[in-house]
């Protein structure tokens, strides 16, 4: 019995300290998305473009997007897929692009998913 004991109070010491001293990862909350969709936003509207601008999650998914009203209704879909590609690939998109013509990165790359887009614009942080 006293063995028992002793086993499950060193379980439960490794389970909290694992717990507690687990190495925190960094993450992109809504609220940070939202900052930096304006200022990417604020950017391209000072230089006079119209731009959608889409920030992802680390797993692709939309935590904030915003349109300009005279940016085309494509800009919605790209930008989300640019935003996707360099999320997947953890680099910019036109690094890829740059890395398909150059031959460095298989062509192919361009259909493992239908959210990839190679085109300039994504970029990974």
């Amino acid at each position: 019995m006293k063995t028992k004991l002793i086993l499950l109070l060193l379980i439960l010491t490794t389970m909290i300290y694992s717990q507690t001293n687990s190495p925190l990862e960094p993450v992109l909350t809504g609220k940070m998305a939202a900052k930096i969709v304006q200022a990417a936003f604020d950017e391209a509207e000072k230089d006079g473009i119209f731009i959608t601008v889409t920030v992802v999650d680390k797993s692709g998914q939309t935590l904030g997007v915003l349109r300009h009203h005279n940016a085309g209704v494509h800009t919605l879909r790209a930008s989300y897929k640019k935003a996707y590609t360099a999320c997947s690939q953890k680099r910019e998109t036109a690094e890829i692009a740059r890395g398909i013509k150059e031959g460095t990165i298989p062509e192919d790359v361009r259909y493992l998913d239908e959210n990839m887009l190679v085109m300039d614009g994504g970029i990974h942080n």
